[in-house]
């Protein structure tokens, strides 16, 4: 089964059906000076278990500690104190919608959502969705949690593309840069490295691995003689022989 979304106050249909997939781990990055393509593909969703939106607190009004009981553990500019739950899809599979003129600020070249949401079921004027499409952002709608209710649909179950027929993502851009695509995954794949780590020295294997973590491992995780081994995994890879302590993928 699929999913569709409805105005929560009229009922009115807001979107095509859709499947859910997890979250892309660059669906907040920002990146670069241009404008990025969108963040999902047609007919999948996904949900952010997180607080997005406004409102927004400063991090001097936040503080660690408070900051910390959300997970949060280096400064940041603001956090959001928004509701949790945000629907995220393509633009192009919104339904019945329209821009609410006062809220289309933007930075540069069309809409950060700053203000907001910014697009409104076209049926009865309730604000249901930020639509994001400027520069350095991924370009994608927001569907707010508490304006909007999911029902089931009939239709075929959006299924997952195989491994065989998946196109590579090389690390590097032709332009010589980082892809923004690598860049977020290199961070949480890091931070997953991390926990997973327990305090305990993570040897990685060597090539692309070793350059891409080691020297942020080490530094970070304290020397010693025993070390957790990590290893590849993923379509086309042996199974790590012997066992390893962390696997990659």
């Amino acid at each position: 089964m699929t999913d569709v979304f409805a105005c929560a106050r009229c009922g009115a249909v807001l979107t095509a059906a859709v499947s859910r997939v997890a979250l892309p781990v660059h669906a907040h990055q920002s990146y670069g000076h241009d404008l990025l393509p969108a963040l999902m593909d047609p007919g999948a969703y996904a949900i952010d278990p997180e607080p997005s939106g406004p409102p927004w607190r400063r991090w001097s009004e936040v503080g660690p500690h408070e900051a910390e009981d959300r997970g949060v553990f280096a400064p940041v500019w603001a956090l959001s104190f928004g509701a949790p739950g945000a629907v995220v899809l393509a633009p192009g599979d919104t339904r019945g919608t329209v821009p609410i003129p006062d809220r289309c600020g933007g930075g540069c070249c069309g809409l950060d959502g700053r203000d907001g949401p910014n697009l409104a079921c076209a049926r009865c004027g309730s604000p249901v969705a930020t639509l994001i499409d400027d520069c350095s952002l991924w370009r994608a709608v927001w569907l707010a949690p508490d304006a909007v209710r999911q029902h089931s649909a009939a239709g075929p179950l959006r299924r997952p593309t195989d491994w065989s027929v998946c196109g590579r993502t090389p690390p590097v851009a032709p332009s010589g840069a980082w892809n923004p695509r690598w860049a977020a995954a290199v961070g949480a794949a890091l931070a997953h490295l991390l926990a997973a780590s327990a305090g305990t020295r993570v040897t990685v294997p060597d090539g692309l691995a070793a350059d891409t973590f080691g020297r942020a491992l080490d530094a970070l995780l304290p020397p010693g003689p025993t070390a957790k081994r990590a290893a590849l995994a993923g379509p086309g890879l042996p199974a790590p022989d012997p066992p390893a302590d962390i696997v990659l993928v």
